[in-house]
């Protein structure tokens, strides 16, 4: 039975700061995605990916407001989505450098539990008086609970990995106030004996966080497929909230097939490519595009043609969804164009 897939692909058309146009730019060799490009529909949907992966779970955000994405993403970690206003407070290194202050995130840190443990513990301790109280179920994700609304706006950790922080802090009628409060964390992340013992085995020191992503879960949510296959938590966290089963990503496209035998529609998220923006490594996106090129796109295109797949949504992160059906094959018309007519920069 011919089935509809939505690729969720963050990152995939979204480049870092190197230059298209650059004779030395490492074009993927991709020309599956490349004809699925082309021969597609395309629509316009939210820049930001995450959004995009709320409006398809139906997750209504107040305008003005961030992303509730520590919410969410803690019902993937065992949390409880009537459980109050929540923020990440992910852990960071930052440096001083002659462009400002740059952040790099967990994924150099290497931290392990007991590190995230003693560190939570410390904060507690130091800040209990305010209300804040720290959860670090993962030692990659942090979670700040806190009373109520501080009526803070904040710029997600991916617009902030590899910049200045400086332009990039939490604002709002609050922001003063956060300025301060971060400042306060970084001194006592500094002197604890976690980041010395660091500091003597020549690792980075876990000397700050990143606030972002606040709110209170959405009031509901409803699954966008039949068959739900996402890793990341903030998947696993809104299809908690739609009441829906979410499995382990399939390797292969072809896993996937088996996987969804009977399955009308699939959404599958792919995070292949969504730090690739932020680390502005064109050979290393290069060849994210490439194996996923071989694991999915030209079995994507293979099964179109062949009446295998129904539909294909592709959403490669570009603010914009490329829709393909079986007759997409014979729009003959449609010439394959360059990798710069689909992807955009970094903000």
């Amino acid at each position: 039975m011919a089935t509809t897939l939505r690729l969720f692909i963050p990152g995939l058309l979204a480049t870092g700061r190197f230059d298209l146009a650059d004779s030395a730019f490492p074009a993927p060799d991709a020309p599956a995605l490349r004809w699925l490009l082309a021969h597609a529909n395309a629509r316009p949907v939210p820049a930001a990916a995450d959004e995009t992966l709320f409006r398809l779970f139906g997750a209504l955000v107040p305008d003005g407001a961030d992303l509730p994405v520590a919410a969410v993403a803690r019902l993937a970690d065992g949390g409880d989505p009537e459980d109050g206003w929540w923020l990440r407070a992910d852990p960071v290194h930052l440096r001083p450098d002659l462009h400002g202050v740059l952040l790099a995130d967990a994924r150099v840190l290497a931290i392990e539990p007991v590190e995230a443990a003693l560190l939570a513990a410390a904060f507690d301790q130091t800040f209990a008086a305010d209300g804040l109280q720290l959860y670090v179920p993962h030692p990659d994700r942090w979670y700040l609970r806190l009373p109520a609304d501080p009526g803070l706006r904040t710029y997600p950790l991916l617009d902030a990995i590899g910049r200045d922080i400086n332009p990039l802090l939490p604002h709002g009628p609050a922001g003063g106030r956060w300025h301060a409060l971060l400042t306060e964390i970084q001194m006592l992340f500094h002197h604890h004996p976690v980041n010395r013992a660091r500091e003597e085995r020549n690792q980075p020191s876990i000397n700050s966080v990143w606030f972002w992503g606040g709110g209170t879960c959405p009031a509901g949510a409803r699954a966008p497929a039949a068959g739900l296959y996402a890793n990341d938590p903030l998947t696993r966290g809104l299809a908690r909230l739609a009441g829906a089963a979410v499995g382990p990503v399939p390797e292969h496209a072809s896993d996937w097939l088996d996987s969804a035998s009977g399955e009308p529609d699939s959404l599958v998220v792919l995070e292949t490519t969504r730090h690739d923006p932020a680390d502005d490594d064109p050979a290393r996106w290069a060849d994210h595009v490439a194996e996923m090129e071989r694991t999915w796109f030209t079995f994507c295109r293979r099964w179109l043609q062949a009446g295998k797949l129904a539909a294909l949504y592709l959403y490669p992160g570009n603010g914009r969804v490329y829709a393909l059906t079986g007759a997409a094959r014979w729009r003959f018309w449609r010439r394959v164009r360059p990798w710069s007519a689909y992807v955009v920069p970094r903000p």
